[in-house]
């Protein structure tokens, strides 16, 4: 850990060094003098600066050894600590980024041993020199002593920091190398490769990674259940004890040294195994999104129907979760029979046979359980259902919401959304009822159980003592809290076992048919024989083709989860005869040509790529595909990642200057970056949002340069960019940098081809004609696609042989356009892409008022707490009548009181969750429906193009699961804990003496303080939990939706290691977070001591009137710092659980677009939207830009400068331009998707910003630069309105 103090000391003190000794690591490493700044380090900094050219390796390594040499001479002023300190970042230089060479492994050696303090010795290696892989060291948590472990002390540390400051990632200590999410997963990974044809390979895979920790766990909570069950015999004990006449002061000491030992181990015992279920559970979840990561590097969603991208998105969010508390509810379930098989055998021995009766009562409790919890099955597969509906039409609708914008199309995929979410919250309140059922039947049944028990044991002729009675009580009181887990166990384990089988069935799903690539090295760079291929096969020859493991997997997961989500489109379309795409292919082409691929629209061309790749399927005569070399691709849409320029060009390959430096020049983005306020370490938007169509079609090109393929496989990237650009592109990069490289250019631009060597033509996916230019240009299906596209041949041909433009002219004229392009890309990291909101300290009251409003107010609230007041009565009145009814001379009466007060404790019970569980899920489908009517009509480039999506999805995913799942829960518990331990403080004060209430008023602020503490650290650490998620979901998105590039580059490794990279970010700090809850749980667990042994002194040496209430004081103060404890915690998960809340209430706030305000107030207070339209508007369609000025944000030079332009009606307009210079400003502003700063736009006469934003686009129609495809029908995409429908019956 990285202390404040230890910071301060190094910022002051490094300013001493000499900068010689660091210059050269600055000027080849960081090229800025980080050392010396304020901040002093920030890895952040390391994110651009990947590899070293190895002849600079000699020189790194000189330098660290002077800087060895100077430690010695000079660092005497540091302690051990800082000089570590140091060091290790020192290492982190070298640790990922740079290529680690044999020249400096000494030195690296060296300062690792000085730094270390196990290291003894310069003979053992640190570092293997056959493997770069990464430095070992040890954690604080790993290198903690046996006490500190024992206690969680080492996380007092963190505790202390959140004190003091607000935490931040770089304040919590990395993970050790065993620790990673990397290491995990290929542990992991072996497993399941043995285990993947079993019937659970998946789960037995699970368990086996994680083998000694679940050994571990069960002997400790074996261990914490044991010492729970000396608790009845020891009070039965002490009942004795107190009858006893004769009573010996040292059996009373051991008596409470025995209760105090067994709560001591069951302290401990319980944080312990709660701490390493909940690691072993994120394992879990870890493994299981690397899984599924890596296994869509292997899978083509495009020929592979049977999982779409958008589902493994829901396996990664919604099914992983499910993991995360499998071992909890598993272990709760294990462990039942063995803490049911000595409860029964220690009533046994209390009362004999009576205890028959309860047994009755739980095996009706029980068969009426099973009912309930099949119930529960079948409504929890419909729920997952409609989830995967919702995130799926969420996500799809964010994707696309600049074609929804620009359409108007708001209102109806709102309404559409609001749709899934009702039927959603619908089928969860079904899903709900049946838990509360559970309710029921948890609180209810040990009453019934007891009443049973006690009334057959009574009317056989016996007498109920104190001691016997108390004893069972708190037999039954210990059962109580794994009965009440018992549903919610089976109900959890059943949804991880559906969860398991969708991820196995993707697992195990069909991969590319790679059979048919082989590489050889042979004269030619391509070879294709016997291609025919297909996108999609029938089921039955899919089925032919699937290990029998993988087609049982399917059938049991259709039988049992008949409504889940699994069931795919394949399963859904009818059976027809499937074509092939691709027919009878055949081709050679040889090393250095450069190919065209050429062909009407839906020809084959881009498929043709694809086959090549391995994308495409085959049926049973496999064709072959040679390939001689690797590839590079250029996609026909543009993929970009969410980083910098030189990161998208770099793609993770070596850092090369001077190929760097090709690759700009030659794919024409040396202007463009000038442009840019940071050049190549500009940061582009999601999806390249701040970049221009032929931007990101260049920087793509540059990508596939730099790497240095021997084959580039380019489909159309000539379309997406100028004229004299694709131009030049042709000529000095593909027929220039790239002339000696194998080179398929997929193209309409027909005049291209006359520069290529070889043509195809392709028709209905096969080659028709093939020949040079020359030879094909006769062709007569050649000239009828060509003169298709180009209506006047002469004077495109003309034009293509005309270059007498002076250079220096066209030079100037393209400098004065740069200096005119817009200032949209002009954006830094931090002004371009929102941070993610944050929230620091208590939760503001504010939030509170707005939970408490959006859930009934102040009048529901009140009801529900006298709902608790008459709950709690019956409980501490069943309570005194049990004590009252073992002192009555009459035992056999009837226990009707009893009766009364146990049923009433059930229905009560029932009827509170009920209706919190009806209020609060109103709540959160207003909250739910308010986040999206703010979202959707929120400004498209002032928020959509700076936020990325899976932050958004963030909060329609994990945040609103919370809402809907666990949030009033988390209340309803936190009410039974608080109404509980007033209960049990008025029964021990009422058994015993007011003086107990001293050490339970010191603990409760003892148990509070230590809650502030712990809330600090918990609070943020939940805060950035949440926030590092984002990442993982942005970046698997990002990764599944360019898989194809990934592929064609060979950096599936690259990928995998970046997202095991941003799991460790949120790994490190989930660990830190089940440590502090751990610490927590402990410390107040420790603390209550005080509680109890007062009870017990007093019990056992001032109790000798009433045995019956010295019982039930034994019985509830056993209880009562747990309770206290429960409340304390109950508070901080409600907490954390707001924090959720607060999150979404966010989303509620956001600004709309102009024109908006009115709509989305009225759509918060689920009113109808009033749209005030002019009649007959517009009419003939004139346009005037009457000296209008627009920028992209705020702080921004203008786009567009005092334009002023005027068109006619059915005047037919172009408007050209080099990339940026504003071409698609000015339809976006005639969109009022930017509003102006000066002037005015009028269409017919009328200045737009006085219209309705719904009339003005839906007037005008826009055909976006990049194509928008919905998931659905080609009908439901050309009319995604259902307007003929509409028509059709009217």
């Amino acid at each position: 850990m990285l202390y404040l103090k230890s910071f301060e000391i190094i910022n002051q003190r490094i300013q001493e060094i000499p900068k010689n000794y660091f210059q050269l690591i600055n000027q080849y490493v960081l090229n800025q003098k980080f050392w010396f700044n304020n901040n002093f380090l920030n890895l952040n900094q390391f994110n651009n600066y990947y590899y070293v050219q190895e002849n600079q390796c000699q020189i790194i390594s000189c330098n660290l050894k002077e800087l060895h040499i100077y430690k010695i001479q000079q660092f005497q002023f540091l302690n051990k600590k800082e000089y570590k300190i140091i060091i290790i970042m020192i290492i982190e230089i070298f640790q990922y980024k740079i290529i680690q060479k044999a020249l400096y492994y000494n030195y690296l050696r060296i300062l690792i041993i000085m730094a270390d303090d196990r290291s003894v010795s310069l003979h053992t290696p640190l570092v293997i020199e056959d493997t770069p892989s990464k430095v070992v060291f040890q954690t604080k948590r790993n290198k903690a002593n046996i006490i500190s472990k024992l206690f969680f002390g080492w996380v007092y540390d963190t505790l202390r920091i959140a004190s003091t400051v607000t935490l931040e990632n770089e304040m919590i200590e990395d993970l050790e190398h065993k620790e990673q999410s990397q290491q995990i997963y290929d542990h992991f990974l072996t497993l399941f490769q043995e285990h993947k044809d079993e019937q659970n390979g998946l789960i037995k895979a699970l368990f086996k990674s994680s083998k000694t920790q679940c050994v571990i766990i069960f002997f400790v909570m074996l261990l914490a259940i044991s010492a729970q069950l000396c608790n009845p015999l020891l009070i039965k004990q002490v009942i004795d004890y107190l009858i006893e006449t004769d009573k010996k002061i040292e059996t009373g000491i051991l008596l409470i040294c025995g209760i105090v030992l067994a709560r001591f181990i069951s302290v401990i015992c319980a944080a312990h195994s709660m701490s390493l279920i909940r690691s072993v559970g994120y394992d879990w979840m870890t493994v299981i999104s690397m899984a599924l990561l890596g296994k869509s590097m292997n899978v083509s969603f495009t020929s592979n129907k049977q999982h779409s991208s958008g589902q493994v998105l829901n396996y990664m969010q919604v099914d992983a979760m499910k993991l995360q508390w499998l071992g909890w509810y598993l272990s709760q379930v294990l462990l039942m029979p063995i803490q049911l098989g000595v409860s029964f055998y220690m009533m046994f021995s209390f009362i004999g046979v009576s205890f028959l009766g309860g047994t009755g009562v739980i095996i009706l409790t029980a068969l009426f359980n099973i009912y309930v919890g099949k119930k529960m099955i079948q409504y929890q597969t419909v729920f997952m259902k409609d989830k995967d509906k919702r995130t799926k039409c969420a996500n799809e609708i964010f994707q696309q919401i600049k074609f929804i914008k620009v359409n108007a199309f708001e209102e109806f995929f709102r309404n559409k959304l609001e749709q899934l979410r009702n039927q959603e919250i619908k089928t969860l309140r079904v899903r709900f009822f049946i838990s509360c059922l559970n309710i029921l039947s948890i609180w209810l049944s040990p009453m019934l159980i007891l009443n049973a028990t006690f009334a057959i044991f009574v009317s056989i002729g016996n007498d109920l003592t104190p001691s016997k009675t108390f004893a069972i009580i708190s037999l039954f009181q210990m059962l109580q809290q794994p009965l009440l887990f018992l549903p919610m166990a089976l109900n959890a384990l059943i949804e991880a076992n559906i969860s398991l089988r969708r991820i196995q069935n993707f697992l195990l799903t069909e991969e590319r048919m790679m059979d048919c690539i082989e590489y050889y090295n042979i004269p030619t760079a391509i070879e294709i024989y016997n291609g025919t291929f297909y996108w999609q096969l029938k089921d039955d020859e899919k089925k032919e083709q699937q290990p029998p493991q993988q087609q049982q997997i399917q059938q049991n997961t259709n039988v049992n989860v008949s409504d889940s989500s699994i069931d795919t489109a394949v399963t859904t379309q009818p059976k027809t005869q499937v074509l092939p795409r691709l027919q009878n292919i055949n081709i050679v082409i040889p090393k250095g040509q450069f190919v065209a691929i050429v062909g009407d629209v839906g020809s084959g061309k881009s498929s043709l790529l694809q086959a090549m790749l391995g994308e495409m399927l085959y049926k049973e005569i496999k064709p072959q595909v040679i390939l001689n070399g690797t590839t590079a691709y250029v996609s026909q849409k543009a993929w970009i990642q969410n980083a910098t320029v030189k990161d998208n060009i770099i793609f993770g390959f070596p850092f090369d200057q001077v190929k760097y430096d090709d690759a700009i020049r030659y794919s024409c983005l040396k202007d463009d970056l000038k442009i840019l306020v940071n050049g190549d370490q500009t940061m582009i938007g999601e999806k390249g949002v701040n970049l221009s169509g032929g931007q990101k079609a260049r920087i793509t090109l540059a990508r596939a340069v730099y790497s240095s393929s021997d084959i580039y496989l380019l489909d159309d990237p000539i379309s997406a960019v100028d004229v004299h650009v694709g131009k030049a592109i042709i000529h000095d990069c593909l027929n220039g940098y790239l002339k000696d490289k194998t080179r398929i250019l997929v193209t309409h631009a027909l005049n291209y081809c006359q520069f290529t060597d070889y043509v195809y033509l392709m028709e209905a996916g096969q080659i028709v004609e093939q020949g040079t230019f020359q030879e094909i240009k006769k062709s007569e299906r050649f000239n009828l696609i060509y003169s298709k596209f180009y209506k006047d041949v002469n004077q495109q041909e003309s034009e293509d042989i005309q270059e007498v433009v002076d250079t220096k002219v066209l030079k100037l004229e393209k400098k004065q356009s740069l200096m005119q392009q817009t200032q949209a890309v002009k954006d830094k990291v931090d002004e371009l892409m929102l941070l993610e909101d944050r929230k620091e300290g208590n939760i503001n009251k504010e939030v509170l008022f707005q939970y408490v409003k959006l859930n009934g107010g102040y009048l529901f609230f009140a009801f529900l707490n006298v709902m608790m007041v008459l709950w709690i009565a019956c409980y501490i009145g069943s309570s005194l009548w049990m004590a009252h009814w073992t002192q009555v001379s009459d035992q056999n009466q009837k226990n009707d009181v009893e009766t009364t007060f146990s049923l009433s404790y059930g229905v009560l019970a029932f009827l509170r969750s009920w209706i919190l569980v009806l209020q609060s899920s109103k709540s959160a489908t207003k909250l739910h429906n308010k986040m999206v009517s703010c979202l959707i009509y929120a400004p498209l480039c002032q928020f959509f193009e700076r936020v990325p999506l899976g932050r958004i999805l963030n909060r329609f995913t994990k945040d609103q699961n919370v809402l809907d799942t666990e949030l009033h829960w988390t209340l309803n518990w936190m009410l039974v804990q608080v109404y509980l331990l007033f209960a049990n403080t008025f029964l021990n004060v009422f058994t015993s003496s007011y003086y107990v209430v001293i050490p339970i008023i010191l603990y409760f602020l003892l148990a509070w303080k230590i809650q502030r503490l712990y809330m600090k650290a918990s609070r943020e650490l939940y805060r950035l939990e949440s926030i590092s998620k984002s990442p993982i979901l942005s970046y698997f998105t990002e990764s599944i939706m360019g898989i194809t590039v990934v592929r064609a580059f060979q950096r599936q490794e690259q990928v995998m290691h970046k997202h095991a990279l941003n799991q460790d970010i949120n790994r490190k700090i989930f660990l830190e977070q089940i440590a502090t809850n751990a610490w927590f749980s402990q410390v107040l667990g420790l603390s209550s001591f005080m509680v109890n042994i007062t009870a017990l002194i007093f019990c056992i040496f001032y109790s000798n009137e009433n045995p019956a209430f010295a019982g039930l004081l034994m019985t509830y103060a056993s209880t009562l710092d747990s309770n206290i404890s429960s409340t304390v915690q109950c508070l901080g998960s409600m907490e954390n659980s707001m924090i959720s809340f607060e999150r979404c209430v966010a989303y509620t706030k956001i600004q709309p677009e102009r024109g908006y305000e009115k709509t989305v107030e009225r759509c918060q207070n689920n009113l109808p939207i009033e749209d005030l339209r002019i009649e007959n508007w517009p009419k003939t369609g004139s346009i005037e830009y009457k000296d209008y000025s627009v920028q992209y944000r705020e702080n921004l030079p203008p786009a567009l400068k005092n334009l002023t332009i005027q068109i006619k009606s059915k005047e037919k307009i172009g408007v050209v331009g080099r990339t940026g210079a504003g071409k698609s400003t000015i339809t976006l502003s005639l969109l009022r998707i930017l509003e102006a700063m000066k002037g005015q736009i009028f269409i017919d006469g009328v200045d737009i910003s006085t219209l309705s934003l719904a009339q003005l686009r839906e007037s005008i129609t826009m055909i976006l630069q990049d194509a928008t495809i919905f998931d659905g029908t080609i009908r439901d995409n050309i009319d995604p309105l259902k307007e003929q429908n509409r028509l059709r019956n009217q």
